[in-house]
């Protein structure tokens, strides 16, 4: 436990810093949907133009 507590003290003193890193992990997570959206399709188009 006492990391869950360190962590919450940490949380807790740096709310600014949390938003941040809060943001960048959701930037970070949307960009790989992105892009593996974009290369599922690319799979598909190449599939559909063999045949």
């Amino acid at each position: 436990m006492a990391v869950v507590d360190t962590l919450i003290d940490a949380v807790a003193a740096n709310p600014g810093l949390t938003i941040i890193l809060v943001v960048l992990l959701a930037l970070v997570f949307g960009a790989y949907l992105f892009i593996r959206r974009i290369v599922v399709s690319a799979a598909e188009g190449y599939d559909q133009g063999r045949r």
